[in-house]
């Protein structure tokens, strides 16, 4: 059985912010969709080792940036290695700990708040994210600002500014661009190579066999992965980047709407401005006459 040993590591950082804070500041219009309640770094941290068989009230983030920890979930166990972020539904029963032979650094924090589910891909078990390395530095340092931020003291100006960090900082482990941090798994190099395909056939027609034989792929293939990745069909990415381009003419150049419809591919201008209108909402003419910037 492995012993309980009190959080004493050196060189840790541990912040807890109080309940009455809490509860002043979960309802402000600036603080409520997203904010932390506790946050910390532990270093090295030897036979840390959490239970909590009732889960906790709020989400945990997990992210492990040396060594190696685990987590048991519904009596299952899972291995949390270096350049990882972990995230525990509140309310989830739950058991982790570090490495003993290889103990994990970690940066924590307990969240909630309205949108804290839209971080969490599933309420039932834990949320798994492989971070690159590149992105070590923003993170961390954006941790050390947010910390920082609540070590001043439990003033609005403070709150505020940690909640809108911690939620850059989800959004960057969570959401990152491609190419942002050169994240370079087969998905997203399959994306981005059919991306810069598109962009330098702006002007063409190209067909979803076209971007399968570039890749390698089967239809079925490039579909679902550009449906995972992007929300988007390759052929409904193609035609939003084709839309994209033509308000770029329509924005800086004084062609006509045909003209700027055959830059982009599409010989019967009435098809292009039907198109355009699904994708913007609105004809090209009238986007032409917003006030932009």
């Amino acid at each position: 059985m492995k012993p309980f040993v009190a959080h004493t590591f050196k060189n840790q950082k541990m912040l807890v912010l109080p309940e009455k804070i809490i509860e002043d500041f979960s309802s402000h219009p600036l603080v409520k969709n997203l904010f932390i309640t506790d946050i910390g770094f532990f270093p090295h941290a030897k036979y840390h080792y959490i239970e909590r068989k009732e889960g906790s009230k709020q989400n945990i983030l997990i992210y492990c940036t040396k060594g190696e920890g685990f987590v048991i979930i519904n009596g299952k166990k899972t291995r949390i290695c270096r350049n990882t972020l972990l995230i525990i539904p509140k309310n989830l029963p739950h058991i982790y700990g570090s490495n003993d032979e290889n103990p994990w650094d970690i940066y924590w924090a307990h969240f909630k708040g309205e949108l804290d589910s839209h971080f969490i891909q599933n309420s039932n078990t834990i949320t798994l994210i492989d971070v690159p390395i590149s992105s070590l530095p923003v993170l961390t340092h954006l941790f050390d600002d947010i910390f920082d931020a609540l070590s001043r003291g439990s003033v609005v100006n403070n709150i505020i500014y940690a909640s809108y960090s911690f939620s850059y900082f989800m959004a960057t482990a969570l959401f990152i661009p491609y190419n942002k941090y050169d994240f370079k798994d087969k998905k997203t190099m399959y994306v981005e190579n059919s991306i810069e395909f598109m962009k330098k056939n702006i002007d063409k027609k190209l067909t979803l066999y076209d971007l399968t034989s570039y890749n390698g792929l089967s239809k079925t293939q490039l579909t679902d992965i550009f449906n995972e990745r992007t929300g988007y069909s390759p052929i409904d990415f193609f035609i939003r980047l084709k839309i994209q381009k033509a308000c770029f003419y329509l924005d800086f150049t004084d062609m006509a709407v045909s003209e700027i419809a055959e830059k982009i591919g599409y010989n019967d201008q009435y098809y292009f401005s039907r198109l355009f209108k699904k994708v913007m909402g609105k004809s090209p003419s009238a986007y032409r006459r917003i006030k932009k910037g």
